[in-house]
């Protein structure tokens, strides 16, 4: 698996952050990479929400809530983020709530990353997948966007960004939220993608926030992990909007090789 990515954050087509993002580690792993962040200049340190069954029937993946609350009680300034969350997983009043108190315990600097997830996803758990995502992060966006700004009585102003694979979920984010979580993308489609919610978000008085995560790890891990990605209807619709067939051209054009770093 796949467990090492660095976050790359366009900040209006500006600005340049780095942040790093790591999957399903130890709470103290999570606190030590925070130090490291913050002692090195990084921005910020995005954790995905990984649970769900394992093969054996299991249940795998820590949650980065616990995680982030830990980290920011041992950090000053950098910045934490869920990203993203599995959003119809859960009701959006605790979303917003959860959210609201990592921006609280934290000084204002958590983010909140959500998306749909995938259909595979919801069967392993057990759970519905809605039968719009994108009608599902309309109302999700104006609930957690409202909630942010002025809902939740304590913890309000954390941004809201939205987990976008397609064109259509791309506009919606930038429209409705404060900005977009991208995955998986070539070098040209990221500036098309950026360019597109810069666009979009101007049209509607916003300037997106776009985060876009680049693997960076060992060749074996990083085509495993494309191998598990492609496996999945979205992503595997994803990679084919970019002329990307098979998890040799995917690793080769969408993420960085350590071993040539």
């Amino acid at each position: 698996m796949c467990r090492r990515f660095v976050a790359v954050v366009p900040l209006g087509g500006r600005v340049v952050e780095l942040g790093i993002c790591m999957r399903d580690l130890p709470v103290a792993q999570v606190v030590r990479l925070g130090k490291f962040a913050e002692e090195h200049g990084f921005s910020s340190i995005y954790l995905p929400e990984t649970g769900n069954r394992t093969p054996e029937g299991g249940l795998g993946g820590r949650s980065p809530w616990i995680s982030l609350a830990a980290m920011f009680a041992e950090t000053e300034h950098v910045g934490g983020a869920v990203g993203v969350a599995a959003a119809p997983f859960r009701s959006l009043p605790h979303l917003a709530l959860s959210a609201a108190t990592l921006q609280e315990q934290s000084g204002g600097r958590f983010s909140l990353g959500v998306g749909v997830s995938h259909r595979e996803a919801a069967d392993r758990l057990g759970v519905p997948f809605p039968t719009s995502p994108l009608r599902w992060m309309e109302v999700a966006c104006d609930e957690l966007m409202g909630q942010s700004r002025f809902g939740v009585t304590f913890g309000q102003g954390f941004p809201v960004l939205v987990g976008a694979l397609g064109p259509k979920m791309v506009e919606l984010g930038s429209a409705r939220s404060d900005g977009l979580v991208l995955n998986w993308l070539t070098p040209q489609h990221a500036r098309e993608t950026v360019e597109l919610a810069r666009e979009i978000g101007t049209a509607n008085g916003r300037t997106p926030y776009t985060v876009l995560y680049v693997r960076l790890s060992p060749y074996e891990a990083l085509h495993t992990d494309a191998v598990n990605y492609d496996a999945m209807a979205n992503y595997h619709h994803h990679f084919e909007r970019q002329g990307l067939t098979s998890p040799e051209e995917v690793v080769a054009g969408t993420c960085l090789r350590s071993d040539d770093v």
